[in-house]
């Protein structure tokens, strides 16, 4: 709901307020963000009715001498006119000025909201957005704030949208997607960063007077830092932030002299810069934020719903995730047709839905240096073409799936002999080579359109339900062979681009699953999201570094949206030997699937399949789309919950067996209700005989217990083999273990 009483605006969620005042000289300036208000105060209640003097600071005029553009919490900042923090927009025009005064010049309230962006949140029904029109005092340079609300969520999407009404071309360097003036200081930034890998494992760190900022120069939002970011200030109250972008980005907080901190979130201004013809406009990507006054699981929860409720749409939208089994780490590059059958074959039987063909089945792709852009079956390894194959997968009952890498290219490769200026490349330079491939310039209409129609006669002659979409480099030598812009502009173009391709695909094989993937989680991003309803979380499958890579992603991203596969032991990334049960129960938390060679496994691991399977096609819309809550109990032990109706799956997740300890693990429901009772039960596991233990089943394990308890003392779960030999109900985790439980309201 947005309501306005004078010259006060309030945007409203379901929990959540946010204000903003518009001062005399024209100012928009933020009021507050935080719980619901039941009225529209007046600009004097929070604004204060004289504001103190700051000594060396430029006042506005003569007749306002107590607004100070350095204090003033702006709704949106430009250089060079007092205020001295980080600018929100940075316009270059005439002989390089760049001052601007973005002043108050009206408003609509109205239903719905812009989607001309085209990685746009989709209207929904009830939506309601206000506009706040700005522009300078002197030119006729105009921006638009738009502020986006919907029914039943505690998101607000943001955006600005400059337009250049002079005569003459102006430069923008630099605009932000929003900004927020918390009028306090103290706060800690929780941030998401790694490389490849190890990506999205959570790093805090306190703010200090002065810039703060994380965001990617890689051209794409990239593993080493996420766009999603929190600021905490340990009294429970929490700001959640994150960008619907793919591209470059920057999360910036300037905490000033005066107390104040400013939160801007937008492309990154490195290398960046677009020409603004006259009467051109310009539209950043769309953020969203949220407020939570009790922690940050209410943050999460909110982003988590709202992604599922709004970022994801079509076909896929809250419908349950089939079971993959994918070809990569089971044969890599060695394969032909019967070999990938046989996998599927082997797959099918232990109750697998999709089966997934990675790379190496097309052009001459034998390894990885050579083929990319050939997008048409290697009939060496499949003879019948890639149509027939696919019909083999589905006369098995399975699903059929395939791996792709439409935006790059090989050297070796009949496309780059056709169109060697197709490939992102400075002009007498020789391009830096990644994983020996180079980057298609999707700035251009002519690649474009050979994009679409390379995967459109993929997914027709295959007959494909599932597109692993893999991106597996990130962005160097930025110059366009097209002529579209300035380099400055190429990387934003390509994002563009990339938008109107999985936009076009989306809408022309609407029940097909896209999963996003770019090296891993190189790209997991909302941006992402609104064209792949999953996305591929890291190359990485060791249980151990998922664990911080799952849980990092998960603050963030709902578990319907993050792919999570079993792998084999030892892990191929990390050489680490773990039981096939403790690596499911972690993997289970999202798009669930495997990565080996099922064909291989131990009977006794066959039939862990069999039951893994068994049990996550069981609680699958639990596991996906559930609410997710975490505890951390100490270093060595945390536990993660599912939560949807009355069921709740738990795991218990622990770094090293600890040895003689004396303690009982309990286990814990967070959100148990009073005057309810619960049935806790353990879900059974094979344990073998190289653990050193008796070879079998875990223990029977089932009680049942009383909200309150549940929740606030926990079920005791028995003592772990701590050094002193097995008795009856002794556990076993082992190091980098985990154990899933089900608790089921009764």
């Amino acid at each position: 709901m947005i309501e306005q009483k004078e010259n006060v605006f309030v945007i409203s969620t379901e929990n959540t307020s946010y204000m903003i005042g518009i001062l005399d000289t024209g100012h928009p300036v933020h009021l507050g963000y935080g719980p619901l208000v039941d009225s529209v105060p007046s600009m004097e209640t929070l604004y204060g009715r004289v504001r103190p003097n700051i000594g060396t600071a430029a006042y506005w005029d003569e007749e306002h001498r107590d607004i100070f553009p350095a204090n003033l919490p702006l709704e949106y900042s430009t250089p060079w006119r007092g205020d001295n923090s980080e600018p929100a927009v940075i316009v270059e025009y005439g002989n390089g000025c760049t001052a601007l005064d973005l002043l108050y010049r009206g408003h609509r309230i109205y239903r719905g909201k812009d989607t001309s962006f085209p990685a746009s949140v989709p209207d929904s029904e009830g939506a309601e957005t206000l506009e706040l029109e700005l522009s300078d005092s002197v030119l006729p340079i105009s921006l638009y704030l738009s502020y986006t609300v919907f029914p039943s969520s505690d998101v607000i999407i943001r955006s600005a949208r400059i337009v250049n009404g002079t005569d003459e071309a102006a430069l923008l360097r630099s605009i932000a997607s929003m900004q927020l003036d918390i009028p306090s200081d103290g706060w800690e930034l929780v941030t998401f960063d790694g490389a490849w890998a190890r990506e999205r494992y959570e790093h805090r760190r306190p703010l200090l007077p002065g810039v703060t900022a994380v965001g990617s120069r890689l051209g794409c939002s990239g593993n080493e830092h996420n766009p999603l970011i929190y600021l905490e200030n340990g009294r429970g109250e929490v700001y959640g932030f994150n960008l619907i972008y793919s591209g470059c980005h920057r999360e910036c907080i300037d905490v000033s002299p005066f107390g104040r901190t400013r939160v801007l979130t937008g492309i990154n201004p490195y290398g960046f810069s677009w020409r603004l013809m006259p009467g051109e406009s310009f539209s950043a990507p769309e953020a969203v934020m949220t407020y939570s006054r009790s922690g940050r699981e209410k943050a999460v929860l909110s982003f988590h719903s709202f992604i599922n409720d709004h970022i994801v749409s079509g076909y896929w939208k809250g419908r349950e995730r089939p079971v993959l089994l994918n070809s990569w780490e089971a044969s890599y590059f060695s394969f032909d047709e019967e070999r990938v059958l046989s996998l599927a074959e082997a797959g099918k039987e232990l109750g697998i839905e999709l089966f997934v063909l990675d790379d190496g089945w097309f052009g001459k792709r034998t390894d990885d240096t050579k083929g990319l852009g050939d997008w048409y079956p290697n009939r060496d390894r499949f003879p019948c073409g890639m149509g027939k194959f696919a019909e083999k997968i589905r006369s098995m009952g399975l699903m059929f799936g395939i791996w792709m890498e439409p935006e790059m290219v090989n050297f070796d490769s009949d496309l780059y002999r056709s169109h060697p200026d197709w490939v992102i490349a400075l002009p007498g330079r020789k391009p830096l080579p990644c994983r020996h491939q180079y980057i298609l310039d999707l700035s251009r209409q002519e690649v474009r359109e050979y994009i679409i129609d390379a995967v459109s006669s993929v997914i027709d002659e295959s007959g494909a339900a599932y597109i692993k979409w893999d991106m597996n480099r990130t962005f160097t030598d930025l110059f366009s062979y097209g002529s579209m812009g300035t380099a400055g502009e190429l990387m934003h173009r390509y994002i563009l681009g990339l938008y109107e391709v999985m936009g076009r695909l989306k809408e022309r094989y609407p029940k097909v699953l896209f999963e996003g993937c770019a090296s891993g989680g190189n790209r997991y991003d909302l941006g992402m999201l609104l064209f792949m309803p999953q996305i591929w979380a890291s190359d990485n499958t060791d249980l151990h570094d998922r664990v911080m890579i799952e849980e990092g992603t998960l603050m963030g991203y709902p578990q319907s949206t993050m792919g999570a596969h079993v792998s084999a032991s030892p892990g191929h990334q990390s050489l680490r030997v773990s039981r096939i049960d403790s690596r499911f129960s972690v993997a289970a938390f999202g798009a669930f699937g495997y990565e080996l060679d099922v064909s291989a496994l131990s009977d006794d691991d066959k039939e862990s399949v069999r039951d893994e399977i068994a049990f996550y096609k069981k609680y699958r819309k639990v596991l996906q789309f559930g609410e997710f809550r975490v505890e951390h109990v100490s270093p060595n032990q945390r536990f993660w919950y599912s939560t949807l109706g009355k069921t709740t799956v738990a795991a218990e997740i622990q770094t090293l067996n600890e040895v003689h300890t004396g303690r009982l693990d309990r286990l814990r429901l967070p959100c148990a209700a009073d005057g309810k009772m619960y049935r806790v039960t353990a879900r059974k596991e094979r344990i073998p005989e190289s653990s050193g233990a008796a070879g079998g089943m875990t223990e029977d394990f089932s009680i049942e217990v009383s909200g309150m308890v549940l929740r606030e003392y926990g079920a005791a779960l028995g003592p772990q083999f701590t050094g002193n030999g097995f008795a009856e109900g002794t556990r076993i985790l082992g190091d980098f273990g985990s154990r899933l439980y089900v608790i089921e309201e009764v």
